[in-house]
């Protein structure tokens, strides 16, 4: 086989890969959609079913039927009396049967009997509806009434049995019908209510209906899966790949921290915040050194991704300083144990309060700062300019400062982060939040003029080289929930907005 032909072949499995690849996701959408909307199905067909079987007692009628049987004799057979019937009278008799049958119809539209039927029971209209039928190979009919009243359905009957011969008198001639099987008035109706079917049928359009808002979401749902949707959909970089990670499951408790300092964390983990390390360091520029890191949504990895960075860099002696400035929801805390914190120093506002302090996180080898603060908003504790003060006094102590920042696609305290700080980098969860509202977020960065360094594509499935950790977990953060939904933003949004250009204070060293 030649070259041409081994390079053909491999792009054509490449392909096929990354179909199946693609399905996976789908059937995850499904799947997310069914876990999401299940209540949907069963809601609609309890709905559906309910209206139907509402919809069937409401129409539901109850119909009262009466039946006699009679022989037909026709006049021959009258006249020789029943004791002499010959076998040619009888096969006459049956043929004559099977002509009222026939001609019942036409008898029973006739205006005489209509007329005579009303007359007798006083009504105005027929009160209930006539058919007759003939026994096979017999010279029997029977005759049937239904209709809603038994005592007008029974006297119906009557009334037609004693005036039907006068009228198809003219059409077969003479004939007595004498009863074999008399009629009663009927006790209950006929027509049972019949609710099932129609209940059921009622349930099925609702779960159908429920399956197929379903199928909908996940045809629709579209999301941030690999780093060409970065490329393809926003238009940015890739600057990293976090692989997720899951733990084994222990009898006793274990360290479930996602740290490069956890022994339990695998390889593939270790090895992407190597490369993401080395993203960053050739991505910044001259003076670079406040990089804040962000996401749309909670519960997308940033605090994770901040920490992680921040000691990979602090492993090569570089003097790293975090600052926790998602005060509605830390992350880093939840991260970072309080008995692996050792305070270094506190500033103190002009009223006396301790407004942050400096600590030591024992293992990362990093510096950590914490805003002391009751209130959970950035904008009460500091301006911008306060905030550039405060990041500016660390710039000759620590050669990068790294501000784990709330989610910016739903409140104003990453803005406030983005006007100090020199880059940064948004997190972004595979498969997680709708690519609109990614989008959304990164307008919101871009109207600060801020370096983006790239995005992050956090907890994927695969890992670095496609085959995942040994370990992994999946991380959760919900101190949010109340304040952001995933999806709410929709739209279109234009490409090509975002630079990597020079940062401001990079601007600033320029015109000096």
């Amino acid at each position: 086989m030649s070259q041409i032909e081994n390079v053909k072949t491999d792009i054509a499995e490449n392909e096929e890969k990354v179909k199946e690849r693609y399905l996976d996701f789908y059937f995850s959408d499904f799947w997310r959609g069914f876990v999401k909307f299940w209540w949907i199905g069963v809601v609609a067909a309890l709905l559906f079913g309910g209206a139907m079987f509402y919809r069937s007692y409401k129409s539901y009628v109850p119909q009262y039927t009466a039946t006699a049987t009679f022989t037909v004799h026709t006049q021959n057979a009258v006249l020789s009396g029943d004791a002499g019937l010959s076998a040619y009278s009888f096969y006459y008799d049956r043929g004559s049967a099977s002509q009222l049958a026939s001609v019942f119809p036409y008898v029973l539209k006739s205006e005489i009997l209509q007329k005579q039927v009303c007359q007798e029971l006083g009504v105005d209209s027929m009160p209930a509806t006539v058919s007759v039928t003939c026994v096979d190979e017999t010279n029997m009919i029977t005759l049937t009434t239904t209709g809603r009243d038994p005592q007008l359905t029974y006297d119906t009957l009557i009334c037609v049995t004693e005036n039907y011969s006068k009228v198809s008198e003219y059409i077969v001639g003479q004939t007595k019908l004498v009863m074999i099987s008399p009629a009663v008035v009927p006790t209950s109706p006929s027509n049972s209510f019949s609710w099932r079917g129609d209940t059921l049928k009622g349930a099925l359009v609702g779960l159908l209906l429920g399956i197929a808002w379903i199928v909908l979401y996940g045809l629709l749902r579209r999301t941030i899966r690999t780093k060409d949707d970065i490329r393809r959909e926003l238009n940015q970089k890739c600057i990293g790949v976090i692989p997720q990670v899951f733990f084994k499951r222990y009898r006793s408790k274990i360290d479930k921290r996602i740290l490069i300092t956890n022994p339990l964390i695998g390889n593939s983990f270790l090895e992407s915040i190597r490369l993401l390390r080395d993203a960053v360091q050739n991505s910044l520029g001259a003076g670079d050194k406040a990089i804040m890191v962000t996401s749309t949504a909670p519960g997308e990895g940033k605090s994770v991704a901040t920490l992680n960075l921040a000691a990979i860099f602090a492993k090569n002696e570089t003097r790293v300083l975090v600052m926790d400035c998602d005060l509605r929801s830390s992350g880093v805390k939840k991260l970072v144990k309080p008995a692996d914190i050792e305070e270094k120093h506190a500033e103190y506002d002009e009223n006396g309060e301790i407004m942050y302090t400096i600590n030591r996180v024992d293992g990362l080898n990093i510096d950590l700062l914490l805003f002391n603060t009751k209130e959970k908003s950035l904008s009460k504790i500091v301006r911008t300019s306060n905030l550039q003060n405060i990041i500016d006094s660390f710039y000759e102590k620590y050669d990068l400062i790294f501000i784990d920042t709330p989610p910016c696609g739903m409140i104003s305290d990453a803005a406030i982060v983005a006007g100090a700080a020199d880059a940064a980098l948004y997190v972004i969860k595979q498969d997680t939040v709708m690519d609109s509202g990614i989008q959304q977020g990164l307008d919101t960065l871009s109207d600060t003029d801020i370096k983006l360094l790239g995005c992050i594509l956090n907890g994927t499935i695969g890992g670095i080289g496609g085959y995942g950790s040994s370990y992994g977990y999946g991380y959760g953060y919900g101190g949010y929930k109340k304040y952001y939904r995933y999806g709410k933003y929709y739209g279109k949004y234009g490409y090509g907005r975002y630079g990597y250009g020079n940062s401001r204070k990079s601007e600033k060293e320029v015109q000096k």
